[in-house]
């Protein structure tokens, strides 16, 4: 990747500019990675953006569990460095521990952070409450599912839903710091960087101070240079949504819809029911269970589910999970597993999952 990187910026003569990898990419193969220049200007637009909304000083003391590589844990390091906020590692040994976390919450004092939801799920497996000095949590990186909001919320965590993207050099839509008076999920609030529309095709298209400058990706016939933008600055997201009152609504990604039978149905959306059913029956099991969209002869598509639990926790799961869902979409097959493999960010490796299976 840093060989990529540094003939992609030789060749289209970019100056001050920063490569980072997409997580989506990385998740399906390290191999295609795709990579994304974002230029100091637009690092730095993001930062004071999310700033702004954050209401961030130099009082304020950021723990750091997001890696460097992705824009989460760079754009950490710039707003601090804009505010004068401090920032503490809260890594073991370079490696996620949900104690050690909350044990430099703690001691440190610390008043922001910025987490996955796989990160959130630890904290409420583990019923740790929020330190009385943190005052806002932002979630990224991911679906944030709208039972795992509300058992952070009741533990206290501060917790601030949010939408980005590597191509957007971080969040560009966040919950305010007033929905932590409420108890509802709340909406997710386009910060003053950045505008969202919803194209013909019902796909997200974005345009921000911090929108990226082209993508550089390794192919089989060669290493590729793009720029996917409109003349006038816009960018197709892969997200289907709406804009409603100056908030996102995200439906999901393309690639989640599926056909089953001739019946169309988004993988990610059973995915999150999935999880909040295991969430219900247990703390510890959301990121236990999986869901995989396999090909079928006969129908086009079938869902299947994998499994850590036991097969009498995962027919438990099961259970509830088709109760809540149509016919054609519940689980056909179930693997069972020792590991669903992840990502630094918590994300799923799918193509490493799918071949595993």
């Amino acid at each position: 990747m840093y060989r990529l990187a540094e003939e992609s910026q030789i060749e289209k003569n970019l100056k001050g500019h920063v490569w980072i990898a997409t997580s989506g990419s990385t998740a399906n193969s390290i191999s295609a990675t795709k990579l994304v220049a974002l230029s100091k200007q637009a690092l730095l637009a993001s930062a004071r953006a999310v700033n702004l909304h954050l209401q961030s000083s130099a009082k304020d003391v950021w723990t750091q569990v997001l890696p460097h590589f992705h824009v989460g844990g760079l754009g950490i390091e710039i707003r601090a460095h804009l505010s004068g906020a401090k920032v503490v590692k809260a890594l073991k040994d370079g490696r996620w521990d949900v104690q050690y976390f909350y044990d430099v919450l703690v001691s440190e004092g610390c008043t922001l952070s910025a987490l996955v939801p796989t990160q959130v799920y630890d904290l409420v497996s583990h019923g740790l409450r929020a330190p009385a000095t943190l005052r806002a949590v932002v979630v990224g990186g991911g679906a944030f599912e709208v039972d795992l909001y509300k058992k952070a919320r009741a533990l206290g965590w501060p917790v601030l839903p949010s939408y980005g993207m590597s191509e957007t050099a971080s969040q560009i839509a966040t919950a305010s710091l007033d929905s932590l008076n409420q108890d509802e999920f709340p909406p997710v609030g386009l910060l003053t960087h950045a505008k969202a529309r919803q194209n013909a095709g019902g796909y997200l298209e974005v345009w921000a101070d911090s929108l990226f400058t082209c993508y550089a990706q390794n192919t089989e016939s060669g290493s590729r240079i793009w720029n996917p933008k409109t003349a006038d600055g816009w960018f197709t997201t892969e997200d289907k949504g709406s804009v409603v009152n100056g908030s996102l609504l995200i439906e999901g990604r393309s690639k989640d819809y599926v056909k089953i039978g001739g019946e169309a149905t988004n993988v990610a959306r059973l995915r999150s029911v999935l999880e909040s059913c295991a969430l219900h029956l247990n703390p510890h099991w959301p990121t236990q269970v999986t869901l995989l969209d396999v090909p079928s002869d006969r129908l086009g598509a079938e869902i299947h589910l994998v499994s850590l639990l036991s097969e009498a926790d995962t027919d438990k799961v099961l259970k509830l999970y088709s109760e809540k869902v149509l016919p054609f979409e519940k689980a056909r097959k179930i693997y069972y597993m020792n590991e669903i493999p992840r990502s630094d960010l918590g994300k799923i490796l799918w193509a490493e999952l799918r071949r595993k299976l």
